[in-house]
């Protein structure tokens, strides 16, 4: 999201990701030579005689923290010229204030000494991916995905030539929410936590929303504002790194574990959408760990019944389960694929109905006895109400 981002982990993995980029020194410290913060520095010009004005070196350092790549003389006060070296077979990835890389150089800060800048570079890796947009909503390409379920050339992304860049334009709705992976198996994930920002020219126009773990890397992207948008995912493969510890990992399913800390997307606002959108059907269901299995069924007895707006399901629960309302959406053509809408414990606001149930951190339903619950749902007001019958 923000550029600090890259600061903050970078330190993590650039042992690994810079470790074709030079040697950081023998004392575990990222240091080489005299210190860690003080390598190759000289001391500044003494006060100006004649009102001469002070000036600093600033020292330009390769990764290796002893490779003198530029010197730029800066007048007290002043900042220094912040430029893009170039390395064959590498990838420049900013200019660092330590030579264990640990945070950016902040080149706004005048210059009242003398300093060293340390430049971190990566190699360049050719990504051979293909990555395509899932997610769900009204817009045309989401309204077919189903999560991903299906997916179609328009839903690829274009990968310019020689570049480690992807790109796709397309229009979205308001309240649409997608990522960015390599297959249906949602491998190599790109979400939320990839986006450079959710503003632009003051207007929010996206937010991070549902994320999975601790991380806002497996969030969906979801819509605030209709319009036709294009996205730009640049990756650097050569820094790919794999959650070994997540005790779902295994060799075969090693890139549903995938992430990378440079990776990012952008996005541009081309302004109104192009295509209009198609007439969809909400139809609500139930899913939960005991009565579907955590399952997405569509059959009747799991199904809300609609009438005047009102949908309502009338079905029999165990002690426990735990659940929430999940949808599918209807085109005119007979076509469905599953929503993004869920009706959680968050839209049960009256008394008498939280009588019956319970919640957990993650806004799922719990039923507190067995028996034959009524659930009434109100799209409106996105209110759900619950009755209850012993059995």
């Amino acid at each position: 999201m923000k550029k600090k981002v890259l600061s903050m982990i970078l330190a993590a993995v650039m042992t690994l990701a810079l470790a074709a980029c030079g040697d950081t020194g023998n004392d575990g410290s990222g240091a080489t030579g005299q210190g860690s913060d003080s390598v190759g520095q000289e001391s500044g010009d003494s006060t100006g005689q004649d009102g001469e004005t002070k000036s600093f070196k600033v020292t330009f350092y390769d990764a290796d923290g002893t490779t003198v790549l530029s010197e730029e003389e800066v007048a007290e006060g002043a900042s220094p010229t912040e430029y893009t070296p170039e390395k064959e077979g590498q990838v420049f990835m900013g200019w660092f204030a330590t030579p264990s890389l640990g945070h950016e150089f902040d080149f706004s800060q005048p210059v009242t000494e003398d300093i060293s800048v340390f430049a971190g570079f990566m190699e360049a890796v050719e990504d051979t991916r293909t990555f395509a947009i899932l997610g769900s909503g009204k817009s045309p390409l989401l309204a077919v995905s189903s999560w991903g379920k299906v997916l179609d050339e328009e839903h690829y992304m274009t990968r310019a030539e020689g570049e480690n860049v992807y790109t796709i334009t397309l229009d979205l709705c308001e309240g649409d929410e997608f990522q960015f992976a390599i297959d249906t198996s949602w491998s190599n994930q790109r979400g939320g936590g990839y986006l450079e920002t959710t503003d632009a020219d003051g207007t929010t126009y996206f937010s991070v929303s549902g994320g999975l773990s601790d991380s806002t890397k497996k969030a969906n992207i979801k819509c605030l504002k209709d319009g036709n948008y294009t996205f730009t995912l640049t990756t650097y493969p050569g820094a790919d790194v794999y959650d070994t510890e997540n005790s779902y990992y295994t060799e075969e399913t090693k890139e549903n574990y995938n992430s990378n800390p440079y990776d990012t997307i952008r996005f541009t606002y081309n302004g109104e959408m192009q295509a209009e959108v198609e007439e969809l059907t909400t139809t609500y269901y139930i899913k939960g760990a005991i009565v579907t299995e955590w399952q997405d069924k569509y059959d009747e007895e799991y199904t809300f019944k609609e009438e005047n707006g009102i949908h309502t399901l009338v079905i029999d629960l165990e002690k426990g389960d735990e659940f929430l309302l999940t949808t599918l959406v209807t085109g005119a053509d007979g076509s469905s694929a599953t929503g993004n809408e869920y009706v959680r414990y968050s839209n049960i606001t009256d008394e008498a109905s939280l009588a019956f149930v319970d919640g957990t951190e993650s806004y799922n339903i719990v039923t507190k006895e067995a028996g034959t619950y009524t659930f009434t749902y109100d799209p409106a007001s996105a209110q759900l109400t619950v009755g209850f019958e012993a059995k």
